[in-house]
């Protein structure tokens, strides 16, 4: 069986998940709106790159909610440490009622053969995005000096989204990216897609898996 995350547990506000004998606790918290001037989708590390690959399913470019869901451990009272459990665009406002794991081009869920396989990006800044093509080809132009000035600031915020960078990259569309930090930190992480129960797309969501050993 495909990687199946409990996303409908993961993403509400107050559930509390035991995990290594620690306890955390999930806020959400609402980021900058994320404008899409084509409506083609990636997931990648925080620093895109043209070996990218768009998801295979668009949505109509516009403007949508973004939220990132935290998961904030305590320790005799006191906050501990916080991590982003997932990245979540918003797409429609129906209730969620399936999930399904977002793929690219040449990419077939079927296909996978390894116990909780998946398809996913691979991450090597701690940080993670989703955001539109277009954006991604403006932010191709920039200067590295640039991308490090806007979206690497020293020291990175910790509280209340730890790693939280937003910032218009193309002015002429008003294409924005926004960063997190990506869980624990490096790794491979999915992507799912929300339908309601008309099979229309409600949210797409990067899986950070705080709570599991991959």
């Amino acid at each position: 069986m495909p990687y199946e995350p409990d996303l409908d547990a993961l993403l509400t506000e107050g559930h509390r998940r035991r995990w290594k004998r620690a306890e955390f606790t999930v806020e959400v918290h609402e980021l900058a709106p994320a404008r899409l001037p084509s409506g083609r989708l990636l997931a990648s590390d925080g620093y895109p790159t043209q070996d990218d690959e768009p998801f295979d399913l668009t949505v109509p470019p516009g403007e949508y909610p973004m939220y990132a869901w935290v998961a904030v451990q305590h320790k005799r009272g006191k906050e501990y440490e916080r991590r982003n459990v997932a990245l979540e665009l918003r797409i429609g406002a129906n209730p969620t009622v399936s999930w399904e794991m977002a793929t690219a081009a040449g990419e077939r869920v079927e296909d996978l053969e390894d116990e909780d396989g998946y398809f996913g990006f691979p991450v090597d800044s701690g940080r993670a995005t989703i955001t539109d093509l277009q954006t991604c080809e403006a932010l191709w132009q920039w200067e590295f000096s640039r991308v490090e000035e806007v979206f690497i600031p020293k020291p990175l915020p910790e509280r209340p989204v730890p790693g939280l960078v937003s910032a218009v990259v193309d002015p002429a569309t008003g294409g924005n990216l926004t960063v997190v930090g990506s869980g624990w930190g490096d790794g491979f992480y999915p992507t799912f897609v929300g339908r309601d129960a008309d099979g229309a797309v409600t949210r797409f969501v990067v899986d950070f898996m705080l709570f599991t050993d991959a």
